[in-house]
């Protein structure tokens, strides 16, 4: 049995790995970047390498819920290709000029693609578009499907938009409709959404320094984090909501990747834990990448400071593990593994066997 924090598998290429992925059954590790190749590497023993060249360079990569096909996100295209082969099966070509940054499945096999200003849902078979939910004015900074594959949650930076003014929103949609559900609208651009297990409300943090609650169904706000004393600014950037929908945590500009109670947004924990023995003005690199275990009992942060951190939902550390400047990082569906795709190549840390399930 390994220690928590082995790297299992280190895959090391030239250029930058933007894009990550797990196979549903666990042993399969999915890769893409500004090579212009798709890897998929087994993470212990297994089918040798597959390694396949694609058109441009990877932003997007995602398994079908039953691991024979996976969704390529390859510079305007979405490629759906044999899990296995590499075989192309169709491209679907979503916006001349506008990059695909975002590839996932819904648990009925149905493609979502994004780019920065619209939504497609692609049909398995043909790739034929099913359903674009456009938005105006761009740009979609972030995504995110409900459990159950009905709802897309939209995190939107309105500065780009012909007026250039301080502005966003979080916006859910129903995809068999593309009927507007709900949308929040903080006072600045919003980075990131996230849902909550059950689908029924969205976490969201924007440029205006704040994290916020609301309810998917009609947009109306449950919770903002209380301030803090002493008015320190964290500006938030990346969050994830606990699959258990107990906790959520989210990743700060200041250094830290704080758990809040998901029903409150009241701070339980946060890491790294400040060492008392260290300089009073000790600091840590900007939170980048937070993610939360499938069992709920661990999140994961990356940061500028070039680390990898597994810790409990009180702040307390499992492991750090130096990285290379982190682009992308995801837990395996049994939260074995913490897969992370850096500017120089991609890495998969051992989580232990204990901390799986």
């Amino acid at each position: 049995m390994s220690d928590p924090g082995t790297v299992a598998l280190r895959a090391t290429q030239e250029g930058s790995v933007q894009a990550i992925a797990f196979s549903p059954d666990n042993k399969r590790f999915a890769t893409g970047g500004g090579d212009t190749r798709l890897r998929v590497r087994s993470i212990e023993i297994g089918p040798p390498p597959l390694e396949v060249t694609v058109s441009g360079s990877v932003s997007g990569l995602a398994f079908s819920p039953d691991g024979s096909k996976i969704a390529v996100a390859d510079f305007e295209s979405v490629f759906l290709r044999d899990s296995s082969t590499g075989t192309a099966l169709w491209q679907g070509p979503l916006a001349p000029g506008n990059s695909v940054n975002t590839v996932r499945f819904t648990p009925d096999g149905q493609v979502i693609a994004a780019t920065d200003t619209l939504i497609a849902v692609l049909d398995q078979a043909s790739g034929a578009t099913k359903r674009r939910i456009t938005v105006d004015p761009p740009l979609i900074a972030d995504v995110d499907l409900s459990r159950d594959g009905t709802r897309i949650a939209l995190a939107v930076d309105e500065r780009h938009g012909g007026n250039h003014q301080h502005a966003g929103s979080a916006r859910v949609h129903d995809l068999a409709t593309g009927a507007q559900l709900g949308r929040l609208t903080p006072d600045d651009a919003v980075f990131a959404v996230a849902f909550g297990p059950d689908g029924t409300q969205v976490l969201c943090c924007s440029a205006d320094d704040t994290v916020r609650m609301f309810r998917a169904q009609d947009g109306k706000q449950v919770w903002r984090v209380p301030e803090e004393d002493d008015d320190q600014v964290t500006a938030p950037h990346c969050l994830a909501f606990d699959p258990q929908g107990t906790w959520t945590v989210v990743g700060g500009a200041d250094g830290f990747a704080r758990i809040l109670d998901a029903d409150t947004g009241i701070e339980r924990g946060r890491a790294p834990k400040l060492n008392p023995t260290s300089p009073p003005d000790q600091s840590f690199g900007a939170v980048t990448h937070v993610a939360f275990s499938p069992n709920g009992k661990h999140a994961a942060s990356a940061s500028i400071d070039n680390a990898v951190r597994l810790f409990r939902v009180d702040g307390t550390e499992l492991y750090t593990v130096p990285t290379d400047e982190v682009l992308a990082m995801r837990f395996s569906p049994n939260g074995r593994w913490l897969g992370v795709g850096t500017m120089n190549g991609a890495l998969v840390i051992d989580n232990g066997e204990a901390n799986q399930g």
